[in-house]
């Protein structure tokens, strides 16, 4: 899922968590929707198995937008296709991607289709993608990390998980921008004892998540999605999840426009 910052979000609210016609379990795609629309969605839901249902909600309920990633202009499809599968794994919803010279493009191999499960907010502007991306972060409330290895850079075990961050992580040979590093609250850096001082870049993403989002699990944070947030999300996701979907959408409108 993809979304394009050179417009705005809006997301369409949905009611509590139910017991109903899912089978006993899953959300009451209800009020905020209408009628019809909640009908859809119930249709959706019927071609799912258990299995992939079960697989659905505990992946959702381990979601988290409490910690967020940025990609600073990235050239490698492959590090940015493999930060995504990182993203995934560890349950980030929500990635950034600045695109000032270089496009994002995802390597199919690597990704394994983790995209298609995440929120990519893309920032394609022309004159500064990055401005719009810290000012994005700015108005969601995020603390801003920027990873590097300088001297004054904070130890990633120092990191405190309470807050809301967002973790920059820059080009593969420049890194960080000077825009981000100025608007950074604070820089991180994993300590490595050999001889080198970094690690690659998507190395070095997948072992920072690890990290905080493990902590921010242990944590007193409320780091869950609200139920607004994971009733938006299982709704695409369930359309994800069954073949040859729009042709089901549109068979069922047309028949509740017949009945």
């Amino acid at each position: 899922m993809a979304v394009s910052h050179r417009c705005s979000i809006e997301y369409r609210l949905a009611s509590d968590e139910t017991t109903n016609s899912f089978g006993g379990f899953g959300p009451f795609f209800g009020e905020a929707m209408g009628e019809r629309e909640r009908l859809l969605q119930e249709h959706l839901w019927s071609f799912l198995t258990d299995d992939r249902r079960q697989r659905l909600l505990g992946v959702l309920a381990q979601r988290t937008r409490h910690l967020t990633v940025v990609l600073e202009n990235v050239y490698q499809p492959h590090n940015t296709s493999a930060v995504l599968r990182s993203c995934d794994a560890f349950g980030v919803q929500d990635v950034h991607i600045t695109e000032a010279e270089n496009h994002f493009r995802v390597t199919r191999e690597i990704a394994l289709g983790t995209d298609k499960w995440l929120t990519i907010h893309r920032y394609t502007q022309a004159s500064d993608p990055s401005k719009t991306c810290i000012e994005k972060l700015r108005r969601d409330g995020y603390r801003i990390l920027v990873t590097s290895p300088s001297d004054s850079a904070m130890p990633l075990a120092d990191v405190d998980i309470s807050e809301r961050t967002a973790l920059v992580i820059g080009h593969e040979k420049n890194g960080v921008s000077q825009m981000f590093q100025e608007a950074a609250d604070a820089c991180v850096v994993i300590p490595t004892c050999g001889f080198v001082d970094s690690l690659n870049l998507s190395v070095a993403a997948a072992v920072c998540l690890r990290d905080l989002t493990r902590r921010m699990r242990k944590s007193d944070a409320t780091w869950q999605l609200s139920d607004a947030e994971r009733d938006v999300l299982l709704r695409d996701w369930t359309a994800r999840s069954v073949p040859n979907v729009e042709a089901i959408k549109k068979r069922f409108r047309r028949e509740c426009e017949m009945a």
